[in-house]
């Protein structure tokens, strides 16, 4: 089986999921501009099994943004699994990825996003329903920092690579954070040291080639968010990196 990021020269550079940010448009422009891959916003899974028509709305896509990958939440590994087969069936994506990153109040009342990184098993749990399902679709995650005990954070990333993730986008920043003060990206290294076979792309206040210099490192890669938002012609200069 042939993933889309063992084709791309690395490092891999592309459009970091935004909610209400990462539309066509947007994803479009960016991979004019030379972003590798891009991201849906996050779906929720109860929506898509469901056929809520918003949520397959979102998930839609042109051959003109691939790679694409459709990100998920939800906190129940049935229902989660559901929704990738259904969208592995239905839009056949180039991956998929489970939001275990989102930081906001609601999520956290509604248990998924970054409260989920508190629970290993759980989320484990969650992981490996989906990559069961899932038959020619590489799955993956995006995070953040789950804790400052770093045994801990290895812990939850060894528990969702033993399940079946293939790539994780790792944001530099705890959750309690949100977007306050500056990304670190020590643990991004960290995680790509203990588990070399694991694609390990970093996030966090990347605005220019330079800021992805200094911080790239033993990475595979960069997801690039609010900056691509503001300037997707960002990925213009970032892919210079390549030559």
């Amino acid at each position: 089986m042939s993933y889309w990021f063992k084709k791309v020269q690395k490092p891999i550079i592309g459009l970091a999921p935004m909610h209400q940010v990462s539309r066509a448009d947007l994803r479009k422009k960016c991979i004019k501009f030379g972003a590798d891959v891009t991201y849906s916003e996050m779906v929720a899974a109860e929506a898509v099994i469901r056929n809520v028509p918003q949520a397959f709305e979102m998930m839609k896509f042109s051959k003109l943004e691939r790679p694409f990958v459709i990100q998920i939440f939800g906190s129940n590994p049935d229902s989660m699994a559901k929704a990738a087969e259904i969208i592995e069936t239905q839009f056949k994506p180039d991956g998929i990825d489970i939001n275990f990153g989102c930081p906001v109040q609601k999520a956290e009342k509604q248990g998924f996003g970054a409260c989920q990184l508190q629970d290993a098993k759980t989320a484990g749990k969650i992981v490996a329903a989906v990559s069961s399902v899932l038959k020619n679709t590489p799955l993956s995650a995006k995070i953040r920092i789950p804790s400052k005990d770093i045994k801990q954070s290895l812990n939850f990333v060894n528990e969702i690579y033993q399940n079946g993730i293939k790539m994780i986008a790792i944001h530099g920043r705890y959750p309690e954070q949100k977007y306050r003060g500056l990304s670190d990206w020590t643990f991004a290294y960290e995680v790509k040291k203990r588990f070399p076979d694991l694609i390990v792309l970093g996030n966090g206040d990347i605005h220019s080639l330079d800021d992805l210099k200094n911080k790239l490192d033993n990475l595979d890669g960069a997801l690039i968010g609010r900056a691509a938002k503001v300037k997707p012609e960002i990925f213009k200069s970032l892919s210079q990196i390549k030559k």
